[in-house]
């Protein structure tokens, strides 16, 4: 619509000032010495010939007498004299009395005049008319830099962010504009696009995560068999049952050594994962010690009766990677306390090794970080930072 008027506007322009500059050049035609007030003049001076107070002024003119001596002028900067008269085109006309001439009347040709006249007003009436086109057009640019370059750079902004994996930010949206109902069609490309990323990234985080469950959870049977083997081992009398024990503990080995890479590999590649506490039983607790303990090192313990805020999967799988630390580094008896201190049930687990220092604590549980006392050890530092996350999680 705007730009059907822009073009209406021009064109109204254009053919104003056509025929502005057609009426002024018409006119400029119409330049010639207008004989009837001349031959008006020449009437009343031969009527009143002498009475200067009578004659008419509606043209510029001298009277001369026959010698040449001017007897009367009506204006500045006209001829006085019959040379000047020609030089300048003046008409020249006699005046008589009866038959008698008596002298001459010196009529101005102000044709050049008139013709400057008519030139100057086409010249301004033209400058004033490309003067108000001017205005017209670079308003109509602005308008066009508003509503079409303007979003199109944005667009290409938009196109660049969503290239390079930016779909937080919003196109801003203006159906007034040109590219008003693209934009709308970007912007919701691009929510789409980022609900999809979102859900594709939630399944392959869950599609890990199930992984990184199944494989921590495989891990402590794998444990419990491992154990049970070496102790069958140790108590068999012949060679052909050792060696059955053994090839277990073997294999039990090998299954351990593809559940940890399984499981760190899960983790490593997962982004996030989920932890959902609600109110149990303090006795949850005490089972999900008694499950990691599966080496019996934690002996008896209590656990005081009350309600607790935690995702069972979770705190099983933190007491799991506590118990295996210790297992690992300390090899020690476990002593386990609990006390209620507030609203909280406080549960200390203790060995008896040789520990860690003060500086090491607080990198243990950050991620792929171990001990000095980890050398020979198998593992990859997932255990405690995991055991930390989700404790914090559930808080």
């Amino acid at each position: 619509m705007r730009k059907k008027s822009f073009l209406v506007l021009i064109i109204l322009t254009f053919v104003l000032e056509g025929v502005i500059a057609g009426i002024l050049l018409y006119r400029s035609r119409d330049i010639e010495q207008d004989t009837v007030a001349i031959n008006d003049c020449i009437k009343v001076i031969e009527e009143n010939f002498g009475q200067n107070d009578k004659y008419l002024t509606t043209r510029n003119y001298s009277l001369i007498d026959t010698d040449g001596k001017l007897l009367y002028k009506n204006a500045h900067d006209i001829s006085t004299s019959v040379n000047e008269a020609v030089k300048n085109n003046d008409t020249i006309l006699d005046v008589k009395q009866g038959d008698k001439v008596v002298g001459k009347v010196l009529f101005h040709n102000d044709t050049q005049e008139r013709i400057g006249k008519y030139q100057k007003a086409i010249a301004v009436t033209i400058l004033v008319i490309s003067a108000v086109q001017a205005v017209i057009i670079i308003a109509y640019v602005i308008y066009l830099k508003k509503t079409i370059v303007k979003p199109f750079d944005e667009l290409s902004g938009f196109a660049e962010r969503v290239a390079g994996g930016n779909l937080d930010i919003p196109l801003p949206m203006d159906k007034k504009h040109t590219f008003g109902a693209f934009t709308e069609a970007f912007d919701i490309m691009r929510d789409e696009i980022k609900k999809s990323r979102a859900a594709e990234k939630a399944a392959n985080d869950a599609k890990k995560e199930m992984v990184a469950k199944l494989s921590h959870d495989i891990k402590t049977p794998v444990a419990s068999i491992k154990s049970a083997s070496e102790f069958g081992y140790e108590l068999a009398k012949e060679e052909k049952v050792k060696e059955r024990f053994n090839l277990i503990n073997f294999k039990a080995d090998e299954l351990t050594v593809l559940v940890d890479n399984l499981f760190q590999s899960s983790v490593h590649e997962a982004t996030e994962i989920t932890v959902s506490p609600r109110e149990n039983d303090s006795s949850s607790v005490r089972e999900a010690i008694l499950h990691a303990d599966y080496l019996k090192r934690a002996g008896d313990f209590t656990i005081p009766e009350c309600k607790v805020f935690t995702d069972k999967l979770r705190l099983q799988q933190a007491f799991d990677n506590v118990f295996i630390n210790s297992y690992k580094y300390a090899d020690t008896e476990i002593k386990v306390d609990a006390k209620l201190e507030g609203e909280y049930l406080k549960v200390s687990i203790r060995d008896f090794g040789p520990g860690v220092t003060d500086e090491e604590v607080a990198v243990l549980k950050e991620k792929y970080k171990r001990g000095k006392n980890s050398e020979g050890k198998d593992g990859a530092g997932i255990g405690l930072y995991l055991a930390s996350y989700f404790l914090k999680e559930m808080d």
